[in-house]
């Protein structure tokens, strides 16, 4: 049977294109696929990272004794470059003084076997190294750099045995002196007052070597 509409265009039903219910199912659908996807990936990653931080965990239970081994070894090796530092302390400060105290006494002149000078008072003193340029400049001990000084308070025999004590250490590479003062006493002797310097090459044991020669 056949159906005609006379009534006017303006009186018609309209009947609107099926194209967007259509639209209205699938977009809602289309979004929560998306939306399923992206939270099954986020819950896979999240699976995957917490499987990897127990894994991470795992090894290091594992590695714990090594690691807590290291750090004993860490530990004592900073104790042991104390240990170093301060032995290279004590070594570079280190002086022979029984050994550089013989040199200096061999050093005094004798005459037929017996010392023509005779010492009252010795005293030792270690020239700190940034002093031994500056004492040198200053045209101390004849520009020699000085590592031990002995200030010495003595008797001589005679103004010749005075001479020949100061000429000793004058003449010697190893030595060098700073006389002070001398005076004639009642007997013809003399007194006097100096300090010598033992040089860095004579030096015995200065910085833990044997220096003298």
């Amino acid at each position: 049977m056949i159906k005609l509409n006379l009534l006017p265009k303006t009186l018609r039903k309209r009947v609107e294109p099926g194209w967007w219910r259509l639209t209205a199912i699938i977009f809602p659908l289309v979004i929560f696929g998306i939306i399923a996807l992206i939270h099954v990936s986020t819950l896979s990653r999240i699976s995957q990272l917490e499987s990897e931080r127990n894994q991470l965990q795992a090894e290091v239970a594992v590695l714990q004794p090594y690691i807590k081994r290291q750090r004993e070894l860490k530990q004592r090796k900073a104790e042991l470059e104390q240990i170093i530092r301060v032995d290279q302390e004590i070594k570079a400060n280190f002086v022979a003084w029984s050994d550089n105290i013989a040199k200096f006494i061999n050093q005094i002149p004798r005459r037929d076997g017996r010392f023509e000078v005779f010492l009252r008072s010795i005293n030792t003193k270690l020239v700190p190294p940034d002093t031994r340029a500056r004492l040198a400049e200053q045209g101390m001990y004849d520009r020699k750099k000085i590592a031990v000084e002995f200030t010495v308070q003595g008797e001589a025999r005679s103004a010749d045995a005075l001479v020949r004590f100061v000429k000793a250490f004058e003449d010697s590479p190893d030595f060098g002196i700073n006389f002070q003062q001398g005076s004639r006493t009642e007997d013809g002797g003399y007194t006097f007052t100096a300090t010598i310097g033992l040089t860095e090459q004579g030096a015995a044991g200065e910085g833990g070597e044997a220096n003298a020669r």
